[in-house]
Parts: C-alpha cells; structure tokens; sequence
C-alpha cells in the first residue's frame, strides 16, 4: 500500500471536478477538504468526494494537516495559496498561474523560496504523443514554420468569470494559452510576438457586456528563428472546432492534433499515424501525486517557472494587440 497523500483543492468548479474524479481513482490519495468562497459548491464536492469543506485556505490549514493542494481558483483569485506555499506545502496550480506577470512574479518568488513540490495544469505534454513529436521534431528539424489552432464552440453561460478580461485575461492568456505551451514545450522559447485580437460576433451576438476576445491571430518568432501562427476563435457553435500544431521540419512535417490525441507524421513517400489511449488529466495528477510521496520531480512536465513562460507569451500577446507593434517576450 502507497503512502497516503491528502489533497485539498482550492476552488470547486469544473477543472476541480475534473482533477477530483482522477485523484478518487489514484491509490493512497485521500481527499481531505474542499476550498471555495460559495459554501454551497464546496458543500456539494464533499457530497461528492467527501471531506470537509472551508471558505478560505487560512480556515483549511488551520484545521487540516495536508500534503498537498490543486489551486482551481479562476486566474483573477490567484494568490489565496500562498500561505499554504509558505507553509512548504505541494501544490497543483490550473493555468493560467496568474492574471499577470506581476502576480506570476510574487508567486514564483513564494515558489522559490519554499522549495516546495510543484506543478502546473498544462496537460497536452503528458500525452505519450507529445514526446513522439518532440523527437520527430529534433531529428528531423530544423522548423521552419509553426501553426496552431483553438477552434472551439462557445458554452459560457452568462456572467461566467471567463466573459470578462479583468477576470479570466481573455482568450490567448486562459483559452489557447495550451496551444502556445505545447508550442513551446515542442520548439523552445519565443523570441516576440506580433497579434490582432478582436470580439466581433460573441459581444454583438450573444453577450453585450463580454469583454474577453472572440477570436485572435497571433505571429511569432520562436528563438530557434522559427516562425508560428497561432488562431484561436471561441464562436464555432455546432460547426466545427478542433486544436492542432503543425510543424514545418526539414524533413518531415509534424502534426499533432491536441483534444483528439493524434499525432501524424509525413515523411518522404509516406504518413505515418499514432493515436494515444492516454488520460492527461489523470497523467498529470498521477505524476504529481508520486512527486509528492517520493520527492522525485523528474516526471513532472510542467512546473510554475515555466509556465510562467508561457503566461509571458499570452500576456506579450495582448500587450501586441492593444499597441498594434510586436512585442519582446519578457
């Protein structure tokens, strides 16, 4: 029998519910308590999972002794966990890690400092298909070229915290942001960024007081000297949707098609096809899960500093978009 791990998530909405129904299934994971300033959704995850509930962290760790806890807070309530960080506590963070890269900053610096166990929700890298790409990329590199797409339909019910950009960043930074980490983790880092980013049919069309973007091109310069494009719309409504990265090598071409686990490869005269029968979800937390009981972070893909990284290239994103020139990532 595994050591136990006892787990707290913070923040009892979707991606929790989604990170809950995994971590139940992992042996020796016992969760202990759910975190949420609407008593009645942390009410109902203890109907679900278990535990107990609390309305703050402060409350959590004054009553809990715990190993390790999800932070599922949406990007605008990002923060609440540094007190458990403090404490040298492991954590989960969901992506985006912060609203902004001064935010990012103060928690990477808590990180740090701390030492602690961590890792970030960037789940398309725990595909078995990711490392497949990333060697095909190396061996039959160098890239010339780099597309992305996040096609999806829009869902949001109204006043959902994702409509408004002070709340959820818009769409480069919470939405396609996996498109732009997978990219990276694929290709290396990116050098600047150049972006048009517009709302123009959701906010006529369904919501008049949204503020996040409905749809965005974003051009970039990888420092491999790459160039990438990446789309994204949130409109598609019972059309069409679906993600992918392309990747223009010397000599092949790479593609990875993100939500339906496929990878592709053409190569001289031929196609190659590789579909993955792998939960990332559930890779991710098991990996962060076997971190925290072994103190082994070889496994973990993505952690707070680099996806830092990756909150850098969104953000840079929307700073091109607003002043119309590209943008140096920071």
């Amino acid at each position: 029998m595994p050591r136990e791990v006892k787990v707290a998530i913070v923040g009892c909405g979707g991606i929790a519910s989604a990170h809950a129904e995994r971590l139940r299934k992992i042996e020796g994971v016992t969760l202990k308590a759910f975190v949420d300033i609407d008593e009645s959704r942390a009410k109902s995850f203890v109907e679900r999972f278990g535990g107990k509930h609390y309305n703050t962290v402060e409350s959590l760790l004054k009553n809990e002794s715990i190993d390790a806890i999800y932070v599922t807070t949406p990007p605008f309530a990002r923060g609440e966990e540094i007190i458990a960080i403090e404490k040298g506590i492991a954590t989960f963070f969901e992506k985006p890690v912060a609203l902004t890269m001064e935010k990012a900053k103060e928690i990477l610096s808590v990180v740090r400092k701390s030492g602690i166990i961590n890792s970030v929700g960037y789940m398309w890298r725990y595909l078995d298909t990711s490392s497949i790409a990333k060697e095909e990329i190396r061996k039959n590199g160098p890239t010339a070229l780099v597309i992305g797409q996040y096609i999806d339909p829009f869902w949001f019910p109204p006043k959902h915290w994702w409509l408004y950009k002070d709340k959820g960043g818009g769409q480069v930074v919470e939405q396609s942001t996996h498109v732009f980490d997978l990219a990276r983790y694929l290709e290396g880092d990116v050098s600047w960024v150049y972006a048009e980013i517009d709302n123009l049919i959701a906010k006529n069309f369904i919501y008049q007081d949204m503020t996040s973007e409905d749809s965005s091109a974003v051009v970039l310069r990888f420092k491999s000297k790459a160039i990438g494009v990446i789309v994204s719309s949130c409109v598609s409504q019972n059309t069409f949707s679906g993600t992918f990265l392309r990747f223009i090598t010397r000599e092949a071409v790479v593609e990875h098609f993100c939500h339906a686990k496929t990878l592709r490869i053409y190569g001289n005269n031929r196609i190659q096809e590789i579909r993955s029968n792998v939960d990332p979800y559930f890779e991710e937390d098991k990996v962060f899960i076997e971190a925290v009981r072994t103190g082994d972070i070889n496994n973990i893909k993505s952690d707070f500093e680099d996806a830092t990284k990756t909150l850098g290239v969104t953000i840079a994103a929307n700073e091109a978009a607003r002043t119309g020139r590209a943008i140096s990532v920071e």
